[in-house]
């Protein structure tokens, strides 16, 4: 990427999704080319007149829900050809990819490209009037590149559904006259190529040019929550496949979840309910269609960032805060109270006895570094199985919080003793764990029925 970015910028999570991206492209030359052209022009214009090119660039983010349905059915339409089994099926499935892009793509961008040159595009032009202006910027080889993807006769023959397969000839006919349906499948390609190139070019003189950007007014659509959702699952190294919005539901799709990815899962979790606090509720769909939703409403979500805002600076967070999420996400999976607290117990006394097992030669060697590792870290474990008694009731919610309380105890208690003696330390914590093993955790199979 040496040709288009230097070492000046900061790697933040946007610019390296961006250039990843730009990594992945089926159309590499293509796309390179015009994310260069597109940093090269906006670049400039940065530095000579960074209000008009802020302005214009806002006003462009602004339509990202039109672009993120027109990029979802751009990817209808690709899988609708690759599955077709007729070519007249999968003739139709290129059109409308071609139109879409045309349309979508290349029209919003060809109109930021011309506004940034100062130029007016009239609202509601067509193509062709698009074309013509981009023809017109002779000395500019972004306007160039983008005026090659317009061809007027196909676009007139798709809008005016003047086209169809010939079986006979075995050819696409447009207006009449036959066409390649392979060219124009790769026409509307290498046009979306050429506009991706762009988003990333802009993305990446914005990164460079950080002190010239003018920064409006957040802006609120939901489309940059999302995003947001989706750099707080990065940062949280949790992989999503995809982004869903209903109402104040919002709902993920992701890899099968594991016994190891689990507390990722909830760290995403808290980390995209920071980013977007007006989510009600949560859902994890995996992949396999015999795996029930991990569901955490915000009751899970707010009783988790009690326990985990104060240590965000200076501790991972989890899996203390993990612990209130699992008992919500358990409760809204139908699981009872009694199994609830049974699997909390489970793995707050798992993760006791696993720190002690670790820093066990540490404290043999008399560590009071170690010590007081082990000691704040039950202490903590005590506090995020306090958060999760408070989510249920009765007999359940009495169990989870004398279990608190004994670790509390037994982490006043053991704050006068030398460091060799926690070594054998934490009794309670081993008879819960062989009182409640395994856990049972739904939504994962496998595992003597969803048991770990």
């Amino acid at each position: 990427m040496r040709h288009l970015i230097d070492d000046s910028p900061p790697l933040t999570v946007i610019l390296l999704h961006h250039l990843a991206v730009l990594a992945l492209s089926d159309r590499p030359l293509v796309t390179h080319r015009a994310a260069l052209l597109g940093s090269d022009l906006v670049t400039s214009h940065l530095k000579s007149n960074p209000e008009l090119t802020c302005s214009v660039i806002a006003r462009h983010v602004a339509r990202e829900p039109e672009m993120l349905s027109s990029y979802r059915g751009q990817i209808a339409y690709r899988d609708a050809y690759n599955h077709a089994e007729y070519q007249e099926e999968k003739a139709r499935a290129v059109m409308d990819l071609h139109r879409a892009v045309l349309e979508a793509d290349v029209r919003r961008t060809a109109v930021v490209v011309l506004e940034l040159l100062g130029r007016t595009v009239p609202q509601g032009s067509s193509l062709a009037t698009v074309r013509d202006l981009l023809a017109a910027e002779d000395s500019q080889p972004l306007c160039k590149f983008l005026a090659s993807t317009i061809r007027s006769e196909w676009r007139n023959a798709n809008a005016h559904e003047d086209f169809r397969w010939d079986p006979v000839n075995s050819t696409l006919l447009l207006g009449g006259r036959p066409a390649d349906l392979e060219e124009v499948l790769d026409a509307a390609i290498r046009a979306r190529a050429i506009c991706r190139g762009f988003e990333h070019g802009v993305a990446v003189a914005y990164a460079q040019n950080a002190s010239r950007v003018i920064w409006g007014a957040e802006d609120s659509n939901h489309v940059g929550r999302d995003l947001s959702i989706l750099q707080a699952a990065g940062e949280a190294r949790f992989p999503v496949l995809d982004i869903r919005r209903h109402g104040s539901l919002v709902r993920l799709d992701v890899p099968d979840v594991s016994v190891e990815s689990l507390r990722e899962a909830f760290r995403a979790i808290l980390r995209a309910a920071i980013a977007d606090p007006s989510v009600e509720r949560w859902e994890l769909r995996q992949t396999s269609p015999d795996r029930p939703l991990l569901h955490v409403d915000r009751t899970g979500t707010h009783a988790g960032l009690q326990v985990a805002e104060p240590l965000w600076d200076i501790a991972d967070p989890l899996p203390f805060a993990a612990l209130p999420l699992l008992t919500n996400a358990m409760t809204n999976a139908g699981e009872p109270a009694e199994t609830t607290a049974s699997t909390v117990l489970c793995l707050a006394a798992a993760h006791v006895l696993g720190e002690r097992d670790r820093l066990s030669p540490a404290l043999a060697h008399g560590d009071p570094a170690a010590k007081n590792e082990l000691i704040s870290t039950t202490k903590l474990i005590s506090d995020g199985a306090k958060a999760a008694a408070h989510l249920l009731e009765g007999p359940a919610r009495r169990k989870l919080l004398a279990f608190a309380e004994v670790l509390a105890g037994e982490c006043h208690r053991l704050r006068s003793a030398p460091p060799f003696a926690l070594v054998n330390e934490f009794v309670p914590a081993y008879r819960a764990l062989r009182r409640h093993a395994p856990a049972r955790l739904p939504w994962i199979t496998g595992l003597h029925d969803s048991a770990a």
